[in-house]
């Protein structure tokens, strides 16, 4: 696989990439070789789909900036730094050890994780009295360098998204998230100022997940772990492992408050906390409650052994995930009937406190909401959490459906709205089959048919094959619509599905229901925003579609940004097109007008977001007066 890296075996500066040691969200990590002096680093270079965004390049800058201005023996340390194109990269020194997250997984001794997050927090000490704020702590961001003697050495690595000062990093539209859902502080997520309480509160997580091997939320994906985060008390450490201390309990769970000011003031108070909570209990005290520990050495490198390095937040996060907690079992046990009807905790408003409500009609696709005094807005999306047997799951939904007291009275059903899932993970598809398979929602005889309505069954069939197209299929658009009819047809999908949804159905029929929302708020997602719409569409050689986000406001800056991106994925895609524009021109100099427009037709199908060669291709066919190519062959071209 190193063999295959283009990298390995170049230069940056006058150092040679003599492999590939690891690979991350923004950048590879090579181990280089000095061409003269044989001296090694470790050389960390940008991905080449990242090298358009200059933000990004940035962050190598800001990078480089943080460390310098901290200079703490517990941070890597960067030797030199080159942002000028082709590749980005970072000299920095070479460590001989391995990154924290390959130790995540099986709870350690709380004398060796106290250890090491005492040297992470003289380095966060060091880098919060200067105004640096690391936001994106977490074990793969944290190393454990082997030293001939004595306790592992630790090294802060990636201030690549710090906050420097008051100084903000640019936003990128490379979909790059600032910082690790799974590590992050509340206020970070919400998008509120941040400081060293942020840091603080991942590296309770950090703490929680090496003292109890998991950690403190196991929802499977991003929003979810954003609003278990937000909203949900972690459970307590003793609760996964018995033989964490009280006190050090304690200190744990003060880091991970979710208000900053319930927090510790600063992260060399934690750093004290943490050293008094393990001196009251003491290391004998701590192998006496738990014998599994009995015989094993404070220092990390042995409870290692057979364990695989971890290279990315991925493969860490999963590897954390499978081993259930021993509190719960590895499958939640079926939950009774009544469960149908399932408390909820809803945030109705950001910034507000969330609310209880009940939940029924749940399925995969989403349930309804009952009660409450204020009825959310329609599409709004909102965290909240199922309480089911199995224990609470965060989840992001959106609002499909609104039922205010008037027509809750006519329908003769309760007030509240309809919501659907928004990811549908496997963690969530498991756990509301496991609540359906024990107690099926009460409904109506009505609402259960014996058999299948005729009308009905046409409707679904005719959804069905517009569901089986792309977006422009699913909401019955032809692919030069403007932004306004896509708005329409979006409205009239969803008031179809409600219609629909309100008269008998199978559950089959209920649940393909379910199937079609999703369908419907996908294809709404890709067609509904300019920019969005713009890259669906130049995947697929829709550069009239192009041409109608350029009329709905696309900015040029946008679509350049757009064109760079297409081409990284698609780099051969410009050279086809470019034969076809070259063709075009030359067809519309001779006058070869429906030839011409032909030629710069295809070319765009190959490059949709060439802007010079949309607004020459709409110009001609205004030229031609909207006739086809074939109508208009030997006109001659007018002056422009």
């Amino acid at each position: 696989m190193e063999a295959e890296d283009p990298l390995v075996g170049g230069r940056c500066g006058s150092f040679r990439l003599v492999r590939r040691l690891g690979r991350g969200g923004m950048g590879s990590v090579y181990l280089g070789e000095h061409v003269s002096i044989g001296s090694r680093v470790a050389v960390k270079v940008l991905h080449a789909h990242l090298t358009m965004y200059p933000e990004l390049v940035q962050r190598f800058h800001a990078e480089a900036r943080a460390v310098n201005l901290i200079g703490h023996e517990n941070i890597v340390s960067i030797f030199d730094m080159d942002a000028t194109p082709p590749r980005p990269y970072l000299i920095m020194e070479l460590l001989d050890g391995a990154p924290l997250s390959a130790w995540v997984g099986t709870p350690l001794a709380a004398s060796a994780v106290v250890s090491v997050l005492a040297q992470v927090c003289d380095a966060l000490q060091a880098a919060h009295s200067r105004g640096i704020v690391h936001r994106d702590l977490k074990p793969d961001n944290i190393f454990v360098s082997r030293r001939k003697r004595g306790a592992p050495f630790v090294k802060v690595l990636d201030f690549g998204i710090a906050k420097l000062g008051d100084a903000q990093m640019p936003q990128t539209h490379a979909g790059i998230i600032v910082g690790t859902p799974e590590y992050m502080a509340p206020e970070q997520s919400l998008g509120r100022g941040v400081d060293g309480r942020a840091d603080l509160y991942a590296l309770g997580v950090i703490a929680y997940q090496l003292l109890t091997g998991r950690l403190p939320f196991t929802d499977e994906g991003m929003t979810a772990q954003l609003v278990a985060h937000q909203l949900r008390t972690p459970p307590p450490l003793r609760s996964v492992n018995p033989s964490v201390a009280a006190p050090l309990e304690h200190v744990i769970l003060r880091a991970l408050a979710k208000k900053p000011e319930d927090r510790y003031p600063s992260i060399q108070a934690f750093r004290h906390a943490l050293q008094i909570a393990v001196a009251e209990e003491g290391q004998g005290m701590a192998r006496k409650e738990n014998p599994a520990l009995r015989g094993a050495p404070s220092a990390l490198k042995p409870i290692a052994r057979g364990r695989p390095q971890v290279g990315s937040r991925e493969e860490a996060v999963a590897g954390s995930q499978v081993v259930p907690s021993p509190r719960r079992p590895a499958q939640a046990p079926a939950p009774r009937a009544s469960l149908v009807e399932l408390p909820v905790q809803v945030v109705l408003r950001p910034g507000e406190n969330p609310v209880r409500l009940v939940g029924s009609g749940l399925s995969r696709g989403g349930l309804f909401l009952q009660g409450g005094h204020i009825l959310p807005p329609l599409c709004a999306r909102l965290p909240l959490v199922l309480e089911l047997e199995s224990g609470p799951l965060s989840v992001l939904c959106e609002v499909v459906r609104l039922v205010p007291p008037a027509q809750a009275r006519v329908w003769g059903m309760p007030t509240g709205f309809g919501v659907q899932f928004v990811e549908a993970t496997a963690v969530l598809k498991a756990a509301v089959d496991a609540v359906l398979q024990k107690g099926t929602p009460v409904q109506s005889p009505q609402s259960r048919p014996a058999v299948e309505d005729p009308a009905v069954a046409r409707t679904l069939e005719a959804w069905r094959r517009r569901s089986a197209g792309d977006a422009y299929a699913v909401l019955a658009l032809a692919p030069d619509a403007d932004m306004g009819t896509v708005r329409l047809r979006t409205r009239e999908a969803w008031r179809s599905l409600e219609v629909l949804e309100r008269k008998p159905l199978t559950p089959p029929q209920r649940a393909e229901v379910d199937a079609l929302r999703i369908r419907v708020r996908e294809a709404a997602e890709a067609l509904g925003a300019t920019v969005q719409r713009a890259l669906y569409d130049a995947w697929r050689g829709n550069h009239r579609g192009v041409a109608k986000c350029l009329e709905a406001g696309l900015t040029a800056e946008q679509l350049e940004s757009l064109r760079r991106e297409f081409l990284a994925r698609r780099p051969q895609a410009m050279g086809s097109a470019r034969a076809h524009f070259q063709s075009g021109g030359a067809l519309e100099r001779e006058g070869h007008l429906s030839q011409a427009l032909e030629q710069y037709e295809r070319g765009l199908k190959l490059a949709p977001l060439e802007v010079d060669m949309l607004q020459r291709y709409r110009r001609l066919r205004r030229v031609l007066g909207g006739r086809s190519p074939a109508g208009a062959g030997h006109e001659r071209a007018r002056s422009p």
